[in-house]
């Protein structure tokens, strides 16, 4: 029997009662409910949304370092942890900042084991059971709980209660633990390539015009697209890793097209959302004509040359497997500012590996908003995925490739600060994974490469995008947004666009249905139109709702990727 129900009879025959309340959103921003209790277990007498700043640091000491992101992140040393730490998120008015969420590794007494915990505290809002471990959602009483395969805690997460994130009536668990994960068994036998062709390529489109930014810039590092084309000789997709903040669907269907015309069936522009690479999508007031043309030529080029280089391969290799979760994010890497604990730590790797033994791209999956470096700079950079590219090169694994995920609800980094240092720390850091992981690639049956293109039009209720709409950069079809996603599936191997930033807790319920490996969710896939929200979690006055198409867009994309994946219409 699943642990978790045995869990749920323990508490049923122990005759515990859930409480169950009023349901609307948690948001780390702003303070407890009114009406809400005192949160059953703290960390060291602290109340997220009340103590001010100066308190923090009255009641906690100096911190070992402290560091601006989103808000403050003030660090002080894990309790029985050497080497880890417990981050404290104080955010607000200057005047006026509050303490808005801890992030521990520490495990607080009594509470160490998802037993204790249930015992304490009663059945969760929301299980989500991944292979390696199991997020425990308590919003109400202000605490999310990770804890292992064992069922040890390994993090706990404290922000204001009195809020419910999941109502009552949604759904309340998720099992994703039978999904494939980790170092897959060697195949008993060499795994057939179906004569399968791979190019690969890199062009750089860093931005050249004085003012093509309509603002003053330097370039630290080159801005690049990096390809790889798949060609089983019936039909062919260009995967394009592409350094930029974003770019809307007209702009990215002209790429599409010229490919088209190359031959490639079906490109795929997936966009890392680069904050430090300009605003390509005109939302800041200023839509840069003459960079977005430089962009297009580039990437077309880049898109040809692959094209060019297509030679058959030897083995299709593929890996995948959950980065470890502590204090409620990949500690040092990966977190979610939105919505702490509620991540998918995956990363994926594809890797072509030509007749020579040799690999000809290394295609990297994971989730994380790029932005690593201080927000509203004016340097140009690839920031973290720019680094880990170039070292993936440097450690032989041919023409890398940065593909970004379910991003939405501010799954951001965990580094420390927004410096040069600090994203090249980062990126060094997952290229070192990566390089691990390569060691445990196997190689996958290839039949083809099989695509599915749909359309999608989404209500547009936003009136902050009556702007952008009006002055003719994007239109809308009876009030509606058109874009489209994108199946693909090359043996085991499933990749789904998705046209902008989808919560991770709607990339569960896609993943669910998928069957392949790896699973491959591929973030600001040829579109951005902002953040996909599920409709339960739609706030008022927050900034993801504020950038958010409308309360239908996580439904309609959710639902029009598990029709791809199952093949319905």
């Amino acid at each position: 029997m699943n642990r978790y129900r045995e869990s749920i009879g323990f508490l049923l025959l122990s005759s515990f009662v859930i409480f169950v309340s009023s349901s609307h959103g948690q948001a780390v921003k702003g303070g407890p409910a009114d009406d809400a209790p005192p949160p059953p277990v703290t960390y060291k007498n602290l109340l997220p949304g009340v103590h001010t700043h100066a308190q923090v640091r009255e009641m906690l000491g100096e911190p070992a370092d402290e560091s601006k992101w989103y808000n403050y992140k003030l660090y002080y040393p894990a309790k029985g942890m050497k080497g880890y730490f417990d981050v404290v998120h104080v955010g607000g008015k200057k005047d006026d900042a509050r303490l808005a969420s801890i992030e521990a590794v520490t495990v607080p007494e009594g509470y160490e084991t998802d037993i204790n915990i249930m015992s304490n505290l009663g059945m969760p809002e929301y299980i989500l059971k991944m292979a390696s471990w199991t997020l425990l959602d308590y919003s109400e009483q202000g605490l999310r709980f990770t804890v292992n395969a064992d069922g040890k805690t390994i993090g706990t997460t404290y922000f204001p209660q009195g809020h419910r994130r999941v109502p009552a009536g949604e759904r309340s668990f998720m099992d994703l633990s039978r999904l494939r994960s980790g170092p897959q068994p060697k195949p008993r036998s060499q795994p057939v390539t179906n004569g399968l062709k791979v190019g690969a390529s890199e062009v750089i489109f860093s931005p050249e015009g004085e003012d093509w930014l309509g603002h003053k810039y330097t370039v630290h590092d080159d801005l690049k697209a990096r390809i790889a084309v798949f060609d089983d000789g019936e039909n062919s997709v260009a995967l394009v890793g592409a350094d930029l903040f974003g770019m809307g669907w007209g702009d990215c269907a002209a790429i599409r097209k010229a490919a088209a015309e190359l031959g490639i069936d079906q490109t795929i522009i997936a966009m890392s959302h680069n904050h430090a690479a300009g605003d390509t999508i005109g939302v800041y007031g200023h839509y840069p004509v003459e960079y977005i043309t430089h962009v297009k030529t580039q990437i077309v080029a880049g898109i040809q040359e692959a094209q060019s280089n297509l030679q058959e391969i030897k083995e299709l290799r593929t890996a995948s497997e959950e980065l470890p979760m502590v204090g409620g994010r990949v500690h040092g890497l990966i977190r979610n500012a939105r919505n702490p604990n509620i991540i998918d730590p995956t990363m994926s790797i594809v890797q072509p590996i030509g007749k020579n033994g040799k690999p000809i791209a290394t295609l990297v999956h994971f989730a994380c908003h790029v932005e690593s470096l201080q927000k509203g700079g004016r340097e140009i950079s690839a920031d973290f995925p720019g680094y880990m590219c170039e070292k993936i090169i440097e450690d032989g694994g041919g023409q890398a490739i940065f593909l970004n995920g379910a991003v939405g609800g501010m799954v951001s980094g965990d580094n420390r600060a927004r410096t040069q240092e600090s994203s090249k720390e980062m990126g060094l850091e997952l290229a070192k994974i990566v390089k691990k992981m390569v060691k445990s690639t196997q190689p996958i049956e290839v039949d083809g490469v099989h695509i599915d293109q749909r359309p999608l039009e989404i209500p547009m209720t936003n009136p902050n995008f009556n702007e952008l709409y009006q002055s003719g950069l994007r239109t809308l079809h009876k009030g509606r947004v058109e874009t489209d996603m994108v199946y693909v599936k090359i043996g085991d191997i499933q990749l789904v666009t998705l046209p902008g930033e989808l919560l991770p807790e709607v990339s569960f319920e896609i993943l669910e249905e998928m069957d392949g490996f790896p699973r491959i969710l591929i973030g600001l896939a040829n579109d951005q139109i902002g953040y996909m929200i599920p409709p339960y979690d739609f706030r008022e006055g927050v900034y993801e709702e504020s950038m958010s198409q409308g309360p239908s867009t996580a439904t309609q994309v959710r639902d029009m990727a598990i029709n791809m994946v199952k093949g319905r219409r």
